[in-house]
C-alpha cells in the first residue's frame, strides 16, 4: 500500500523555513535518543551530512535560495506558490518486506510521476517517530530549474493513481482501484451520529441544571452548601431531580438505539463475511438460509423490473447497500450471472400433451429475426439473445432457454417483458406445442401471458395454465376478455383457474349468458354444488328436468319385497321341476319323495 499527499502548500519565505525545521528539529513529547525525528536526508542538490550540524544548516540555506531563485524565473505573477510539503508512507507489511533504500525510490518514483522531480529541487525526510512507522517528508519547490510552474490540477486522483501504479509494479499491498472486485463492508454511519446525540444530551443537561441551579433563592443557596460540606451526597433540588430523570430517560433511548444499530452491524457482518467467502450463489443462499437470514427483491411497481435487493432477520431489514457497496443488486449479479435465477427460481413453461417425436432444426431467425441463438454445448440447451446484446462478454444474460428436447421453456436473469412472453409462446407454437404449463407462477404472471395469447388468436385464451390452481380473479378474466362466452367461461371452471371466492361471479355470468333449458340448468346445478365434472356428463333432457324440478331424476334400488317373491318363484319353480322328473321315469312315488316335494311346494 502507498499513500501520497499533499500536507499544505506555502507562499512565503518564513513558512518555508518552518517546514524544515518541523522536518529537522525533534519534538520533545516522541522523540528521544533511540527514536530520533532526523534518521537522514536526501536531496538532488547535492549530499546531506546530518551529523554536522552547522554543515546542515548550511545546505538547508542554500536549497531556500535554490527555490526562490526558480519562482525569480517566472514572469507570471498568478503562480503565487512558492513551495510544496508532501508525504509519503507505505503498509506495515510493505515496511517489513522491503529496506528504507528501497521505499525511497519507489516514493521518489511515485512523484516523479505527477511532478519534475529530476528538475526540482527537493529534500526527502526518511522518518519513524511515530505509530505508522517508516513513512517520508519531501519539501520541494515549486518551480523547476527552468522556472515551469510545478501545480497541476487534480493533484489528489494524479496521486492516487501513480500510488495504484507503484502498488502493482512493485508488489506492494494492493489498495484503491486494484481491488476494486474485492468487496468491503460499509462503515457504520450511526456511530457518529450517536457520539453528537450523546453530546448534544450532556451539554443541554449542563445547561438545564446551570439554569435550575441560577434560579436558587439566597436561603437555598445556603441550604445547598451547608447540605454539600456537611454530607457526601450533592443537594438537588426539585427542578434538578427532574431535569435528571430526563436525562436518564434520554440516555435510555439512546442506548436503546444503539442496542438495535449493534445488531443490525451483527448482521451486517454476518451476511458480508458469507457472501465474501461463498464462491457461487447456490452456496451463498444456502448459507444465510441456514442462519435463518431471508433475502427479497424490491420490484418497480408498474414494470415489475428488480430494483433492488433486502436480507430480513427477525425482526430487522437491512439493504444489501447498506452492507457493502458490492452488494447492492447490481453488484451481485455482476459476480453471480445466476443469482436471481436461483433466488426466485423464474417461470418455466412446460409442454403440455404428447411430447414431439421429430426434433427438427431450430432457427430462431424464421420466428424473429431480431434474435439471436447459440448451443449449450454442455447440455444442447439453446439460448436465445436479443440481437444487439453481446453474448460474447454476458454469456448468462440470455433472453429465453429451450430444452434440448423441446419440452421447457425457461427465461433469463432480467424480469421477462411482453416481448419476451410474445417470443416464448411463438416458440412453443413452433415446437407444436398444445399448450403450455407455467411452472413457479405469479398470478401477475399468468395474466400477462393469456392476455398476449389471447391478442394473437382468441382461441389461444386458455392456452397457458399454471401449476398452482385458483390463481387469477374474475376481474382479471374480464380484463383480458370482456365479453366472455358460455364455454369460455365453463373452460375457466374447469381448469381451476378462478379463485374460489369468485366462484358466484362465474356461476352468476354463466346464467346471464345462458339461453336454453339446458344452460341454465347447469348454470343451476354449478350453484347448487355440483361439480363441473359430474355435470360433463349429464344428458341435455337431465339439465332440462333439472331447471324446472331444481334435482335430477335418480334410479330407485330394487326392494327387499321384490327380492324375496322372487326367492318364492324360484323355490316353486324346482318343485316342478322335481315332480316332472319323476312322472317320466314311470316309478310310483314313495312316501319320502311325497313328504319332499310337499315340503318344497310348502315352503316359504
Amino acid at each position: 500500500m502507498a499513500i501520497a499527499k499533499i500536507l499544505h502548500e506555502g507562499e512565503k519565505l518564513y513558512q518555508l523555513k518552518r517546514t524544515i525545521k518541523y522536518n529537522s528539529v525533534a519534538k520533545e513529547w516522541l522523540n528521544s535518543a533511540d527514536n530520533p525525528r532526523l534518521i537522514g536526508a536526501l536531496s538532488n542538490l547535492g549530499v546531506i551530512d546530518i551529523t554536522d550540524q552547522q554543515a546542515y544548516d548550511q545546505f538547508m540555506k542554500e536549497f531556500i535560495k535554490e527555490v526562490t531563485l526558480n519562482k525569480s524565473l517566472s514572469t507570471n505573477k498568478r503562480q503565487t506558490k512558492l513551495y510544496s510539503h508532501d508525504v509519503v508512507s507505505f503498509a506495515e507489511l510493505d515496511n517489513q518486506q522491503r529496506s528504507q533504500d528501497e521505499l525511497t525510490k519507489i516514493s521518489l518514483e511515485i512523484l516523479n510521476t505527477v511532478y519534475d522531480m529530476d528538475n526540482t529541487p527537493y529534500i526527502l525526510w526518511p522518518q519513524t517517530d511515530n505509530k505508522h512507522g517508516l513513512h517520508f517528508h519531501i519539501v520541494r519547490s515549486m518551480y523547476s530549474n527552468n522556472g515551469e510552474y510545478q501545480r497541476v490540477k487534480q493533484s489528489k486522483l494524479k496521486l492516487r493513481s501513480a500510488c495504484e501504479k507503484a502498488e502493482k509494479k512493485h508488489s506492494l499491498v494492493l489498495t484503491g482501484k486494484n481491488i476494486k472486485n474485492t468487496p468491503k463492508i460499509k462503515n457504520d454511519p450511526m456511530l457518529k451520529v450517536f457520539k453528537n446525540k450523546k453530546s448534544e444530551a450532556n451539554y443541554l443537561h449542563q445547561k438545564r441544571l446551570n439554569e435550575a441551579i441560577n434560579q436558587d433563592i439566597p436561603l437555598i443557596k445556603l441550604k445547598r452548601n451547608v447540605h454539600n460540606v456537611m454530607l457526601t451526597t450533592t443537594y438537588q433540588s426539585d427542578l434538578e431531580i427532574e431535569e435528571q430523570q430526563r436525562f436518564e430517560a434520554v440516555n435510555i433511548k439512546i442506548s436503546d438505539k444503539e442496542e438495535v444499530n449493534n445488531e443490525l452491524n451483527s448482521i451486517k457482518k454476518t451476511i458480508f463475511s458469507l457472501y465474501k467467502k461463498s464462491e457461487n450463489e447456490a452456496e451463498f443462499l444456502k448459507q444465510i438460509t441456514d442462519k435463518k437470514i431471508t433475502v427479497e427483491l424490491l420490484k418497480h411497481s408498474k414494470s415489475g423490473k428488480n430494483k433492488g435487493i433486502v436480507f430480513h432477520y427477525k425482526d430487522q431489514s437491512i439493504s444489501g447497500g447498506k452492507i457493502s457497496s458490492s452488494m447492492t443488486l447490481g453488484k451481485i449479479k455482476q459476480r453471480f450471472p445466476n443469482f436471481i435465477n436461483t433466488l426466485e427460481k423464474p417461470p418455466t413453461f412446460s409442454q403440455k400433451g404428447a411430447k414431439p417425436v421429430s426434433l427438427l432444426d431450430f432457427h430462431i431467425e424464421q420466428i424473429n429475426k431480431y434474435y439471436k441463438q447459440r448451443s449449450n454445448k454442455n447440455n444442447g440447451d439453446i439460448l436465445i439473445y436479443f440481437g444487439k446484446k453481446n453474448v460474447e462478454q454476458r454469456p448468462h444474460n440470455f433472453n429465453l432457454k429451450l430444452s434440448h428436447q423441446r419440452d421447457k421453456i425457461s427465461f433469463g436473469p432480467a424480469t421477462p417483458n411482453d416481448f419476451d412472453l410474445k417470443l416464448a409462446l411463438d416458440v412453443a407454437l413452433q415446437n407444436g406445442w398444445k399448450g403450455a404449463i407455467i411452472s413457479n407462477c405469479s398470478r401477475d404472471f399468468l395474466k400477462r401471458n393469456m392476455a398476449i395469447a389471447y391478442k394473437q388468436d382468441p382461441k389461444l385464451l386458455f392456452y397457458f395454465q399454471s401449476d398452482k390452481p385458483n390463481l387469477l380473479t374474475y376481474d382479471d378474466l374480464k380484463a383480458i376478455k370482456n365479453d366472455l362466452t358460455a364455454t369460455e367461461l365453463k373452460t375457466a371452471i374447469r381448469n381451476n383457474l378462478i379463485c374460489e371466492k369468485d366462484t358466484h361471479k362465474m356461476i352468476e355470468a354463466l346464467k346471464e349468458v345462458a339461453k336454453t333449458p339446458q344452460a341454465i340448468g347447469f348454470a343451476d346445478a354449478l350453484k347448487k354444488g355440483f361439480s363441473i365434472k359430474d355435470l360433463d356428463n349429464k344428458t341435455e333432457q337431465e339439465l332440462a328436468t333439472f331447471h324446472k324440478k331444481k334435482y335430477f331424476n335418480t334410479i330407485k334400488s330394487p326392494s327387499k319385497t321384490i327380492l324375496s317373491t322372487e326367492k318364492l318363484k324360484d323355490g316353486r319353480q324346482t318343485a316342478l321341476d322335481d315332480i316332472t322328473k319323476a312322472i317320466d321315469e314311470y316309478e310310483p312315488l314313495t312316501s319320502d319323495v311325497k313328504s319332499k316335494v310337499t315340503a318344497k311346494i310348502n315352503k316359504p
